[in-house]
């Protein structure tokens, strides 16, 4: 059984969400750890066991979870992990050198080790301040690009390979979806804990709008001034995604390839990243809005169509492709 690392460091939900949607499924088969900092780890992980993981699943993924600290100490402590090289393979989500340039120093001393980048999109304007593309096709053995297409930096480069969007959960996993007769809203609160404010006052200004509509706020904690009562803490999201009529949030990765796949129309705001492009994805698969008003009005149109109850479309998932191309990476070596 071979191991794999998964690097997946990173401050929200995104990586870490990526990361385990890829682990989960090769865990019937491989060993995976996933490398992550983000603050939701340590809850995930006490998730795991409720969704339809296995015993063997269970037992052969796990979160290596960095404890907070310095930007210096989180360096060194990736570097150490990375460099011991007790796996068969490094995955690395998005950030080619690692998110603070970290993998640098580490790449010319794994040479035996098969290197897979997972190419989601990333800002051109770092690519090219810290040229990149040079350490992109000079160390990582294949490139995985889920979901966007053409449409990212290192597209072109010859061992780059595209999949269908990664999710979490495939069609056949869903709950069926329970009829209600009044619509439902579905307010995706997942960014950063400076935007929770902005939420919670879009959700008060939701139920001011739309009386007769059923509101839900789905996020890690109730955002301030959002109704408690309206709030849902559930992981993965995709469950609750399904219920809505109308979704609402970032231009986040997850949130985007979430509602695309299970044919949601998607009002978004896109927030500033240092490194992910939301303008950039929003423009090509939601209904980008900049103002709450403007939100409101868009849900007005979208609830004046006649409503879809129908069970879950079905929707493809780029793990297992993308499962097979990383095996192939070291049984070829």
């Amino acid at each position: 059984m071979a191991t794999w690392l998964i690097y997946a460091l990173g401050g929200g939900w995104g990586h870490l969400n990526r990361a385990i949607a890829l682990g989960r499924q090769a865990a019937t088969h491989h060993q995976v750890r996933i490398l992550t900092n983000s603050p939701y780890a340590h809850w995930v992980e006490t998730q795991l066991p409720q969704i339809d993981f296995s015993p063997s699943v269970l037992q052969n993924l796990s979160l290596q979870i960095l404890p907070l600290a310095s930007v210096a100490e989180t360096r060194h402590q990736v570097q150490a992990i990375v460099q011991a090289q007790n796996y068969d393979c490094l995955i690395v989500d998005t950030f080619p050198r690692g998110l603070g340039g970290e993998l640098v120093d580490c790449f010319p001393l794994l040479s035996s080790i098969p290197k897979v980048l997972i190419h989601r999109d990333i800002d051109p304007a770092y690519v090219q301040a810290k040229q990149v593309g040079k350490f992109v096709a000079h160390y990582y053995d294949t490139l995985v690009i889920p979901g966007e297409g053409d449409d990212v930096p290192f597209a072109y480069f010859p061992q780059a390979v595209q999949t269908l969007p990664w999710l979490m959960l495939n069609a056949q996993a869903l709950p069926s979806v329970s009829p209600t007769e009044q619509p439902t809203i579905v307010v995706v609160a997942a960014g950063n804990q400076e935007e929770m404010a902005f939420w919670g006052q879009l959700m008060a200004r939701l139920l001011t709008n739309f009386p007769a509509v059923t509101c839900r706020c789905l996020a890690y904690t109730c955002p301030p001034h959002c109704p408690p009562h309206l709030w849902v803490q559930e992981w993965p999201g995709m469950p609750v995604l399904n219920q809505a009529d109308v979704v609402i949030g970032g231009a986040g990765y997850n949130t985007v390839f979430e509602c695309q796949a299970l044919g949601k129309p998607l009002i978004s705001f896109a927030w500033p990243r240092q490194y992910d492009r939301q303008q950039h994805r929003g423009q090509r698969w939601a209904k980008l809005v900049e103002t709450p008003q403007v939100a409101i009005d868009t849900v007005k149109s979208l609830l004046q169509t006649p409503r879809d109850q129908r069970e879950s479309q079905n929707y493809g998932n780029g793990i297992g492709d993308a499962i097979s191309i990383i095996e192939t990476q070291y049984s070829q070596r």
